[in-house]
């Protein structure tokens, strides 16, 4: 296993991955653990799979002439399909899959179906690189049961402008994990541009529900960690992977003072995770 970085996320799932595959459970176990920064020509030994924690490790490793299959794990898709456009290795989906990061945008827009029931324009920012993404997810939408209002965006300087178009004909925003939008130094002015409209956002990860968001689903790394181990145990005897997968077992988070403040009267956070369930987006 290859982390790309020395952080906690990819640290926990290092762990639980480990100990889900331990010796006395599981027929296959995790070998060695390596730092990216500390890989060296040599330091992969042989296994029946690599696994790669993150998008750095998945890029490197996807360079490397690698004997395995190569398992991408906390990798967003974007990420993965843009590695898999450039061919060579990446494109043979038996020895290049991984589980993502986010979460399918039909989890999404049924998360926002059940929270705001009364909202149906979903506004969405588009980067360069999903941009391509629109008609796809004006298709989803409307199998939810909303309208996508989708806006693109070349780089940060035409942020905030087509934010503020966006929100004139919107009623719930959603954000994508495209770093050229929603980062550290955009989200806290996205989010309060949307406050002061009285629209909220849906986030895709914990710390946007801290920071303002109404709600979001979400994996955290222990699910993550569970969802590969499960998938390295059903590895083929030809040692051929499965396609890439979205995340299984998710939570999901609300903001109930964000709420208050907009006069949402929204479930609580069971409630919608256990209906999200029933609505068979996955397990929790």
């Amino acid at each position: 296993m290859i982390l790309g970085e020395d952080s906690a996320a990819h640290a926990e799932v290092a762990e639980k991955l480990r100990n889900a595959l331990s010796p006395a459970t599981a027929p296959r176990t995790i070998g060695k653990v390596i730092l990216l920064a500390a890989l060296r020509d040599g330091d992969i030994p042989q296994g029946d799979v690599v696994v790669a924690v993150g998008t750095g490790a998945m890029q490197a490793l996807a360079q490397r002439n690698l004997n395995q299959p190569l398992l991408n794990v906390l990798v967003p898709r974007a990420a993965f399909d843009k590695l898999v456009k450039q061919g060579g290795r990446a494109a043979d989906p038996r020895h290049f899959s991984a589980v993502f990061l986010d979460q399918p945008w039909s989890r999404q827009f049924a998360l926002i179906r059940l929270a705001v029931p009364e909202r149906n324009r979903v506004g969405i920012l588009l980067g360069p690189e999903s941009a391509e993404m629109a008609n796809f997810l004006r298709a989803s939408a409307k199998t939810a049961g909303l309208t996508a209002v989708v806006e693109k965006v070349n780089d940060e300087g035409e942020l905030m402008p087509a934010l503020k178009h966006l929100l004139d004909g919107c009623d719930v925003l959603l954000a994508s994990p495209d770093p050229v939008i929603f980062n550290r130094n955009t989200i806290q002015s996205i989010l309060l541009t949307a406050y002061r409209r009285q629209v909220p956002l849906f986030g895709f990860s914990p710390s946007y529900v801290k920071a303002g968001a109404l709600a979001a689903v979400y994996s955290v790394p222990a699910q993550i960690a569970r969802q590969a181990a499960e998938t390295i145990q059903r590895l083929s005897p030809e040692g051929h992977l499965p396609p890439p997968q979205y995340p299984r077992y998710y939570w999901v988070g609300v903001n109930a003072q964000v709420a208050r403040s907009l006069s949402i009267n929204t479930e609580d956070e069971p409630t919608l995770l256990n209906k999200l369930n029933q609505a068979g987006e996955g397990s929790p």
